[in-house]
């Protein structure tokens, strides 16, 4: 996985050269391996509308799953659904997967934990997860 995927704000590279099945596997264990290091257990799960956003979502969904988290996916949904989700759900975090401003061959993971964005020194811990 490339290091330069995690920027200061999110997750995020071109589909599927850089995002694909494998490396959103790994990222979804390294998230679900952060989730549980911080103490969070639920969280809800939404998708932009970009062509490549439903697969990253099942492959996200199914790896966080696999790391023990209990999710909701609210499906496709612009981010600030997903952060309203998150407060009205009582969630303990979010991931919204979306290209945002991004021309259309990128994508990426915004990360919560509670109902802050997970930024800077977090986003290279989960990196660091990924890597070990």
């Amino acid at each position: 996985m490339k290091p330069h995927i995690f920027r200061e704000y999110d997750i995020r590279g071109i589909f599927p050269q850089e995002l694909n099945e494998e490396t959103t596997h790994q990222l979804g264990l390294a998230i679900g391996t952060y989730y549980h290091n911080k103490g969070a257990e639920r969280i809800s799960v939404g998708h932009d509308c970009r062509l490549s956003s439903p697969d990253l979502s099942k492959w996200l969904i199914e790896s966080l799953m696999e790391s023990g988290i209990d999710l909701i996916d609210v499906g496709m949904v612009p981010t600030p659904l997903l952060y309203f989700s998150i407060h009205q759900l009582d969630m303990d975090g979010g991931v919204q997967i979306t290209g945002s401003h991004n021309p259309p061959e990128f994508n990426g993971f915004k990360i919560c934990l509670g109902e802050m964005s997970v930024h800077g020194k977090e986003i290279q811990k989960i990196r660091e997860i990924s890597e070990s």
